[in-house]
């Protein structure tokens, strides 16, 4: 089939995609023209744009002008992948122009891909007296971008960071439109093994372990008679801050083995731990935010929120980061402010759609910082509160706790050793240099 038809028309009778700069009509294509499932979607989306003629491949379809593909090709091309330079032969590394929009839309006829090269170029707007070189061009290499830094997402987390520090820290209305930005679309995101981020634990599918330093035996012999509610929750004014949690507010934080458990409490030697395994009453909602130590799901390259996605998952490496940290003897109450206003809003504010249904978030799972590769569990309000314990309280009702004790789970474990893994971090000071 010939690419473009050369006319010998004028004035009114031109078509419409006719490209007067060669004297030729543009070559018009449609989604059939492509394998790629993104590619044909976002033509599907843009062709009522268009009233141009049928595809010339394919003449029963209505086609678009290739210059419209190109476009959306050229923002996914940008975005995704950077200039590979040229190695010590003068030969340009990494792939081609040609094959890698080959290998980007998987067209039915090599013809169009050559079409789609030929615009890309016409397209880019470097202009050879402002120096520097094209980004689109034939003899030129790229490679694609592994690692997504977003600066978007980063610019906000700053900035709710001052409103809530040195702002508006109470019924900010911006705070909450900062962090409605930063985590809209996080139910979408899942990890390479197809685990989602947000998702619902039952009760069989985890063992929460939580436990206390008892010295003494009046200490060791209260946490057997009632575990429930020695190891549960503390009273509401011996709770103090945590880094997802502010004075008074109860919240459960368990470890999902025994060993992190132990690790979290940082018992000197010679201490008596009591501890004690807690499982779920129901279900409940929680963010796992472990898996953005991993690499995530690649939504297809053609898709809209495929960089939205990737600077997200990007940022919440970052962010679980910060909520890992261990909470230092010295650390400002107010350094935890931040993330403790992000856990109340992920709680009560934020809705994220789980199994068809809107959903607030019971929990967060978070990595250790006292053990390597353990993993932590904090739940939130009724989800939080032991069985036996909410029996006790008006509020909420007993039947919404989220945890019981496991029968005959009690352990009693004395302290023999603590190994300490330490990095140095600085070079020696030489009297010389004070």
């Amino acid at each position: 089939m010939v690419r473009k038809d050369s006319l010998a028309l004028s004035g009114d009778d031109l078509p419409e995609n006719y490209d007067f700069t060669t004297g030729v009509r543009s070559l018009l294509v449609c989604p059939d023209c492509f394998k790629d499932k993104g590619l044909k979607a976002r033509i599907e989306d843009i062709r009522p744009q268009f009233d141009e003629g049928k595809c010339d491949y394919h003449e029963t379809k209505k086609g678009v002008p290739v210059v419209a593909v190109a476009e959306i090709l050229k923002d996914v091309i940008e975005n995704n992948y950077h200039l590979s330079g040229y190695g010590y032969d003068g030969e340009p590394k990494g792939e081609l122009l040609l094959p890698l929009i080959e290998d980007l839309v998987r067209p039915d006829n090599f013809e169009v891909a050559e079409e789609l090269q030929s615009e890309l170029i016409n397209l880019d707007d470097w202009w050879p007296p402002d120096g520097g070189d094209p980004f689109f061009a034939d003899d030129t290499g790229y490679t694609r971008i592994q690692q997504f830094f977003d600066d978007t997402h980063s610019a906000s987390w700053q900035e709710f960071r001052s409103e809530i520090m040195s702002g508006q820290r109470f019924f900010s209305r911006r705070a909450r439109e900062l962090l409605s930005e930063l985590f809209d679309g996080l139910h979408l995101l899942r990890n390479k093994r197809n685990i989602r981020a947000v998702r619902t634990l039952k009760p069989n599918e985890v063992s929460l372990y939580r436990g206390r330093r008892a010295n003494s035996f009046d200490a060791q012999s209260s946490i057997r008679d009632a575990p429930e509610k020695q190891l549960g929750p503390p009273p509401e004014k011996l709770r103090g801050a945590g880094r997802m949690n502010p004075s008074g507010i109860p919240v459960f934080y368990g470890a999902q083995d025994i060993e992190t458990c132990l690790a979290e409490l940082r018992p000197a030697v010679g201490e008596t731990v009591m501890a004690a395994r807690f499982q779920l009453t129901r279900p409940v909602v929680v963010l796992d935010t472990t898996l953005f130590a991993t690499p995530p799901k690649q939504p297809n390259i053609f898709a809209k929120s495929h960089n939205e996605r990737l600077s997200l998952w990007g940022f919440m490496a970052e962010f679980m980061s910060e909520i890992s940290m261990p909470c230092l003897p010295d650390d400002e109450h107010l350094d935890y402010v931040p993330t403790q206003v992000v856990a109340e809003y992920l709680v009560h504010e934020h809705l994220f759609k789980v199994s068809g249904q809107e959903r607030h978030l019971d929990g967060l799972i978070f990595q250790s910082a006292q053990k390597l590769g353990g993993k932590n569990v904090v739940l939130f309000g009724p989800a939080g509160l032991v069985e036996t314990e909410a029996k006790s309280r008006s509020r909420p009702k007993p039947e919404l706790a989220g945890l019981q004790v496991v029968p005959k789970s009690v352990v009693e474990m004395k302290v023999q050793s603590v190994a300490i893994n330490a990095l140095e971090v600085g070079s020696p000071v030489d009297e010389y240099d004070m």
